[in-house]
């Protein structure tokens, strides 16, 4: 079996922009996305935030236009789920759920997956209630009580969201004050239709073929109380997608691949990007311009070239 130059983990705004990248340095490569081209662009409602965009723009169209770039390039991309990243020699073997390919580099760029609170009833009644993502079910939610646990700023669009068309909408952090951007919680306090609990946390989630409530308590003081809801959305941070390469390369203590500058990691032929990545910001634009970083590294450290790009 004959190595690549280079194999892309990960479809998202990152990944897609590695390989076309890739594709302009004359790499030979393979680009693997299990699921759909864009990631998490799909829970996206818009993107205000991305120069050259126009304001408003939903994820779901960036989406689109990334999987146009790569049909208009002529980029195929490998729908298989990667299961494990190996180095034997100099050489990764990439094992996926439909065949093994080689290649001399790897750019990770698996991103991220919404955390879950742990609770009992939580995966039994997500789709029945519980969700991650105000956008992609809140319309099941119109005229009904709902709640979204978190203090941060997608917390905090997510009850913004939702409060244009719910009943009413709680919002449930356990610090005293939100850490979301002011802009954002000085909107989110002028909704007559929005309450925030402060200093609360979820005990118990209520249901059993559907959601009927929550038990929240306290912090450090318990008191729990039933809070009867119709929906309930978890918007505390996400979890990196790093399982498949966490014994090749260095993560820190909660599973985020660290890098230098040029997107390098521990691992001399493994580069990462996006949201997989320990990164000071979170954003599409960065994340774009990570994965064209680490392509122009791997087309220097594979094809010995050290031209000024």
């Amino acid at each position: 079996m004959k190595s690549l130059d280079l194999i892309i983990v990960g479809a998202g705004i990152a990944g897609v922009n590695a390989a076309v990248y890739a594709k302009r340095s004359g790499l030979t490569f393979k680009i693997f996305e299990s699921k759909a081209i864009g990631g998490q662009l799909f829970y996206m409602e818009r993107i205000d935030n991305y120069l050259g965009l126009k304001l408003g723009t939903k994820g779901r169209e960036l989406a689109r236009s990334l999987a146009d770039s790569l049909s208009g390039l002529n980029i195929p991309i490998e729908s298989e789920q990667v299961k494990e990243v190996k180095q034997q020699e100099g050489v990764f073997q990439v094992l996926t759920n439909k065949g093994q390919y080689r290649s001399k580099a790897v750019i990770l760029a698996t991103g991220s997956s919404f955390r879950k609170l742990g609770l009992t009833n939580e995966v039994k009644l997500t789709g029945k209630g519980v969700s991650y993502c105000a956008v992609c079910d809140g319309f099941f939610f119109k005229g009904k009580n709902v709640a979204v646990v978190g203090g941060g700023n997608t917390a905090v669009e997510e009850a913004l969201y939702l409060s244009s068309f719910a009943k009413t909408v709680t919002l449930i952090h356990r610090r005293s004050k939100l850490r979301a951007l002011e802009y954002l919680s000085k909107n989110l306090t002028k909704k007559d239709n929005v309450n925030i609990i402060y200093n609360h946390t979820i005990k118990e989630i209520l249901g059993q073929q559907q959601l009927k409530g929550l038990i929240i308590e306290e912090v450090d003081k318990g008191n729990p109380r039933e809070l009867p809801l119709d929906g309930l959305f978890v918007a505390i941070g996400s979890s990196p997608n790093t399982e498949i390469c966490r014994q090749l390369v260095s993560t820190d203590e909660k599973g985020f691949i660290t890098t230098d500058s040029k997107m390098k990691t521990s691992n001399d032929l493994v580069w990462a990007c996006g949201d997989c990545r320990r990164r000071p910001l979170r954003q599409l634009i960065t994340a774009a311009s990570e994965g064209a970083i680490a392509s122009i590294e791997v087309y220097k450290k594979v094809r010995q070239s050290y031209l000024s790009v």
